[in-house]
């Protein structure tokens, strides 16, 4: 199985590695893209379709995949699924603290388009809300803390269409760092294989 693994915003594929070299320990093989501009400013769409492009490039049209998106990768992730056909080729995406419902930290003043787009019943996030049936047949799971003060409420990471797990994780970034986290994806795909 290939993973591949999606930045959140005002990062680059490298935070990832620490999960990457993880996964690779198992046997997987990992890619830690990255989505260009690093603070968002061109959108979810954008940095779908650069997710999308790059994918194609490293593993082809047709192969399948796995999908760990963090924050507004988690995002990035379900965009590219539901709209731009991604959802034919991923068994798997797992979503880390990711902003499902908004955050009300996206209302700081910041000029960046994600910000607008990671709001509370922003257009985007009604768009990936009335379009979840794309997503049939692929394993949904959803991963957060309620210790997140960057996702406002943490709450907003529940997704009804996924399996939600809550982790005792202290703040937003930890989640990417955490043993607990990488150990759950992986025993979620070797139950996939069994």
């Amino acid at each position: 199985m290939k993973i591949v693994l999606v930045h959140g915003i005002f990062n680059t594929g490298r935070v990832m590695s620490r999960m990457q070299k993880s996964f690779e320990a198992e046997g997987y093989e990992c890619f830690a893209p990255t989505l260009a501009p690093f603070d968002g400013s061109l959108g979810i769409e954008h940095a779908s379709t650069s997710l999308k492009q790059q994918i194609e490039l490293r593993f082809g049209e047709h192969e399948m995949i796995t999908l760990v998106g963090f924050s507004m990768g988690g995002i990035v992730a379900r965009y590219y699924l539901q709209a731009l056909g991604g959802a034919k080729r991923v068994a798997n995406l797992f979503t880390l603290s990711s902003p499902h419902h908004g955050t009300y930290t996206a209302y700081l003043p910041y000029p960046s388009k994600t910000f607008k787009q990671l709001r509370p019943n922003s257009k985007l996030l009604r768009f990936l809300q009335e379009n979840e049936e794309t997503l049939e047949g692929v394993n949904l799971f959803s991963y957060w803390t309620a210790i997140d003060y960057t996702i406002v409420p943490s709450s907003s990471s529940l997704w009804p269409w996924a399996k939600n797990k809550r982790f005792f994780i202290f703040l937003h970034l930890s989640v990417i760092f955490s043993r607990k986290i990488t150990d759950e994806i992986i025993a979620e795909l070797r139950g996939a294989v069994a």
